[in-house]
């Protein structure tokens, strides 16, 4: 995030003074022509309100230009030290802009991460949910002939799982777009986008009936300007979601690559001993017959490798496991949460409470009451 070259807008503003100065005399003229002293007045007085005008326009430039070359280490080395961001790393050279933009990085990643374990995790939770199994009747045949019974969906409950991980599935989404909302408004910002209404606001501010929009756009400019990425920067040195997420965080990197993880349903272990107890009984009763004992000898043989493969390949998750990482999974949903969604809410009503306020000292009280419905 790079703040662009604003010295062009110097230029700008220096233009708009002086067509606001020739419009003003221009009128003053007219009204000596005339002899109408409401000319007169309005002349006097908008020449008053232009040259306040154009230099608190000259103070938010000068104020942004040393903005953008204040250092993220001035800030911190008052504050005692700041956090500690990977994602991409901040340095202590960033300045306020660069050191905002990636705060904003770091919190889109931490997001997306969140966002890839709920999809983990959903995925084992709904497979685990279809299982079910029909237990042999008779249970002493051990299903050497065929299989009779009823169904038993184990871990039916686990349903509840699935609904609780679309919710923070949904949670992270929305997370992540307002993040994602917030970098382009920073990267308008930065790049000067905002402050191309401060000239016009030079000559709003010198016409009565616009004079309220005028303020109004001076208000808006420092506050988007100078406060949004200063509060941004704040949080970075106080909210540090991998910091709040401890050892967790290691955790919801391993759950975030586990997207081809299975369920567990039965161990290994116990599969292979069903099965060998199951083949043990079937070598008993065909002892007397050669090729049934070559058959079972055959398929004992072909179990073990069946086993091997199965135990070889993939990843398995229990049902204890499971349920750990979803909690892990929903404190990272929290913090993205708060990150994400609570704290924009705060710097937009700490936006618009200072652009109302400047707005004040500019003479005209600024009403910025639909955008916040808005926002």
């Amino acid at each position: 995030m790079v703040c662009a070259d604003l010295s062009w807008l110097y230029s700008l503003s220096l233009l708009s003074l002086g067509v606001t100065l020739t419009v003003i005399g221009v009128a003053y003229a007219l009204g000596q022509l005339l002899s109408n002293p409401q000319f007169n007045v309005w002349a006097k007085t908008e020449i008053y309100q232009v040259f306040i005008s154009f230099f608190v326009v000259l103070l938010v430039l000068f104020m942004s230009d040393s903005f953008c070359h204040f250092k993220y280490s001035d800030l911190t080395g008052v504050a005692g030290g700041g956090a500690t961001y990977s994602y991409p790393e901040i340095s202590g050279n960033d300045n306020v802009m660069n050191a905002s933009g990636k705060y904003l990085a770091n919190v889109a990643n931490f997001i997306k991460t969140s966002m890839r374990a709920d999809r983990s995790i959903y995925g084992i939770a709904e497979e685990a949910s279809r299982y079910s199994r029909t237990p042999c009747m008779p249970a002493a045949t051990f299903c050497l002939y065929g299989t009779s019974g009823y169904s038993v969906r184990t871990f039916s409950g686990i349903s509840s799982w699935i609904q609780i991980m679309g919710f923070s599935l949904y949670t992270d989404t929305v997370s992540y777009i307002t993040v994602l909302v917030q970098m382009a408004l920073l990267a308008f910002i930065s790049g000067g986008g905002i402050m191309i209404y401060l000239p016009m606001a030079i000559v709003m501010r010198s016409l009565p009936m616009m004079r309220q929009l005028g303020g109004g756009l001076i208000a808006i400019c420092i506050a988007l300007f100078l406060i949004y990425p200063g509060l941004l920067v704040i949080e970075s040195m106080f909210w540090n979601p991998y910091s709040i997420m401890g050892e967790g965080w290691n955790t919801l990197t391993t759950i975030a690559g586990a997207i081809d993880y299975s369920f567990e349903y039965v161990t290994a272990g116990d599969y292979a001993a069903n099965m060998a107890t199951s083949l043990e009984l079937a070598s008993l009763m065909a002892a007397l017959d050669l090729a049934a004992a070559i058959a079972i000898a055959l398929s004992t043989s072909l179990v073990t490798i069946v086993l091997a493969i199965v135990t070889a390949v993939g990843d398995y998750v229990d049902a204890a496991e499971l349920s750990s990482w979803i909690q892990v999974s929903m404190q990272a949903t929290s913090i993205s949460f708060l990150s994400a969604t609570f704290l924009f809410s705060l710097n937009i009503i700490a936006i618009g409470a200072s652009a109302k306020e400047l707005g004040r000292l500019l003479g005209q009280e600024v009403d910025l009451s639909r955008l916040m419905q808005v926002v």
